[in-house]
Parts: C-alpha cells; structure tokens; sequence
C-alpha cells in the first residue's frame, strides 16, 4: 500500500486518525486528554500509560511546549487563544506500518486486516473545489523587531545566552486535512511526519528534529541548531552550505544548545554514559540547510523512559539557554501561547521504547483556520534582519500547500 494514497482512501468512519513516522493508526481504544493550568498532576496520564501497555497497544501523541513550560513553574501571561491540550495520547489496538515499499498489518481485532483490504479497494476521494487564502504573518514587523531589541539587551546583562524567538502566520482553507497532508508529505522529505485528529482540531507535521528516542533504556537527542536556505543552483547550493558550516555564529548556537541537552541527559543518565557522538553535522531539507549534533546515553535504572521524557521537556533547542529563564522570556515577548508548537510529537510502545520529534514546520487546524509558527534561535553575533529572514525561509514549503 501507498501510505498517503491509504490516507485518502480511508472514510469518515476511520476516526482519530494518526500518524508518526511509517505509522498509521485509526480508531483509538483509549484516550487521555488534558489540559493544565498553573500546576500539573502527571499520575494519572502516567497510570494511563501503563494500562495500556500491559493491554499491549500503541500509543501516539503530543505533549505541549506549554506543559514543559508549566513543569518549571513559569506562569503564564500570554494569550492561550487555541485551547488545545497540553496532552493529547490515543491508545490504538491495530496499527499499520509502511517500510521499503512492505506494509505490515499489526492487530488485535481479527477483522482488522479485512477492514485494512476494503479500505485499499476503494476509490481514492477527490476534494471537493475548495478556497484558500495562503499564510500571513500575525505578528508585525515591528514587532518583532522590538522583541529581538529585548533578547539582544538581555543577552548583553547575561540574563539569557540563547534564546528561541518565534512568530505565527495564518492562513484560512476550506480544502480537508487529509488532503493537506498528502501535500505536504509529498513535497517534504524529513523524517518526522506527523499527522493527528483531535476532537476540534488537527495537527499536520513536517518536522526535520528528532527530540529524544529511547531503546532498550538508550537514550539520544538531535538539537538542530544553524540554518542557511537552500540554493537556486548546485553551486548556490553547495556555497550556502560550506558557508553555514564556517559560520561562528552558527557554531555557537548549536554549541550552547548541545552543552544544555548534554546537562539535560545528565540528570536522568548513569555517569559518564553521556556523550555527544555527532558534532555540527549537515542536514539537507527541501528548503533550509540545518547542523545538528547527536547526544547518547544511558538511562538510571530507577527511572522510566516516560519519566526522562518528561524531564527533558521543553526541547532546549526551542527553548533557550539557560532554559527556565529562556522560557520566562518567551511568555514575556511572545503574545500567545504555543501549545503544541514547539512542543514534541511521538509513540510509545508497550515495551517502553519511545521516538518523539519537536512540533517544528507544523501547522495547527482549527475548523477552516491554519496556524504555522515559525522562529530562530538569536544569540550575541545575531543581525535582526537575518533573523526575521530565516523564520520565512522555514516555511517556503508550507506556502505552496494553498496554491
């Protein structure tokens, strides 16, 4: 089967649909929805966890920036203007995995791969004629710029060394997620494709930054850190890159954002398991050059892999460093809340192995209205107009989705 062909063909009767990777699920089993305020009791999203992995099923959701952002008690004054959850997991007794053109039907309910052979049979569903008004900025020019001004002063009395400043664009479509996300699937090659229904939402993913994966108790994060756009030619192309990789602006952000998730593994790994493997590696996507490093290590016996997740949220390289005050400034200059942008995406298996992305080149449906956030890391050799300049390089591919 052709995943994103599968997509289209499934009905409105194939509820809650999901995916996270080469994974494909529908008609959850069991669910757990939450939304927090100024404090967060995780027993019971922790209880549902395990009842469900003694039950044997998958689990597939997100966890939001604003839950990370509430584990290390920063209150809030921006806008919460989405109300989405903070948590949002369904529990899925049959699943369906694409690898190297193989599909494999995983299931508990016997019909299951009856229903998955109807479903391959039927046509594939063409949207109807739709209108769309492609991404506009929220957030002014002006703006921004005066939150950079912000950073840069805190920056220079050592209040923050790095920090993470984002702004929201929207865009208005009446054409179905699904068919969104076949599009941008088809258009964005990176390895964290992501694409959930909520109760009056969707989240359409295309994110190119692992957050943390576990196995067999292994635990190792990939902060993404430096951006250069793509070229028009080869050579454009290449020279964009060398250039990214000789930049000392460029290596200090990802350095910062590695010592800080180094220190993050450390609090929840045996001593001296902890190292970084891949230093300022190349990352080539459809539009923007990125580096990134590769942190491993091993996890205390005392502690869950769910519980190390959680530890480490928010992601630090959308947070800052040092990341409390980093996100005591991101609620201060940033006018709404972020919810699950920026916040991370994954799977959960019964066995506790775990893969989650940050929710980066994500877009967020609420009824006809899409919202796509875009930001940068700014440190002390930052220039203003270059990083306004990167946010909009982020999201070329998700402009052409509407045209």
């Amino acid at each position: 089967l052709d995943p994103l062909e599968f997509l289209r063909q499934l009905s409105a009767k194939e509820k809650s649909v999901c995916i996270f990777r080469n994974i494909l699920a529908f008609n959850p089993a069991d669910k757990y929805i939450l939304k927090a305020k100024d404090h967060v009791d995780l027993k019971p999203f922790q209880r549902f966890i395990s009842r469900n992995q003694k039950k044997r099923r998958l689990l597939i959701g997100y966890l939001s920036y604003d839950l990370g952002r509430i584990l290390h008690e920063v209150k809030s004054t921006a806008k919460d203007d989405l109300k989405l959850p903070d948590i949002y997991f369904l529990a899925f007794k049959n699943c369906i995995t694409f690898e190297n053109k193989r599909t494999v039907v995983h299931f508990q309910n016997k019909n299951f791969p009856k229903l998955i052979a109807e479903i391959s049979k039927r046509e594939i569903t063409q949207p109807p004629k739709t209108k769309s008004k492609n991404f506009q900025p929220e957030t002014t020019v002006r703006h921004y710029q005066s939150s950079y001004e912000k950073i840069k002063d805190y920056i220079r009395t050592g209040e923050i060394y790095q920090i993470n400043l984002t702004h929201r664009l929207k865009a208005k479509t009446t054409a179905p997620s699904r068919h969104l996300f076949t599009k941008i699937a088809a258009t964005n090659t990176v390895d964290f494709l992501s694409y959930l229904e909520g109760p009056n939402f969707e989240i359409l993913s295309a994110s190119p930054e692992r957050f943390i994966r576990i196995k067999n108790r292994n635990i190792e994060t990939y902060p993404i850190k430096g951006t250069r756009p793509r070229g028009e030619t080869l050579i454009q192309d290449k020279k964009l890159a060398v250039d990214l990789l000789k930049n000392t602006k460029e290596a200090a952000e990802l350095n910062m954002i590695t010592d800080l998730l180094r220190n993050d593994l450390n609090e929840v790994c045996t001593s001296g398991s902890v190292k970084v493997t891949i230093h300022r590696k190349l990352q080539k996507n459809p539009t923007v050059w990125h580096t990134f490093s590769k942190i491993i290590g091993k996890l205390t016996p005392k502690i869950s892999t769910v519980d190390a997740l959680l530890s480490m949220l928010p992601g630090g390289s959308i947070a800052g460093c040092p990341k409390k005050r980093a996100i005591e400034i991101i609620d201060e200059l940033e006018p709404t809340t972020r919810g699950i942008y920026t916040g991370t995406i994954g799977i959960i298996e019964p066995n506790g192995d775990l893969d989650f992305s940050i929710a980066i080149r994500t877009i967020i449906r609420k009824s006809d209205t899409l919202y796509l956030q875009v930001g940068g890391g700014i440190v002390y050799d930052s220039t203003k107009k270059a990083e306004l300049r990167e946010t909009y390089d982020k999201a070329k591919s998700f402009m052409k989705i509407l045209k």
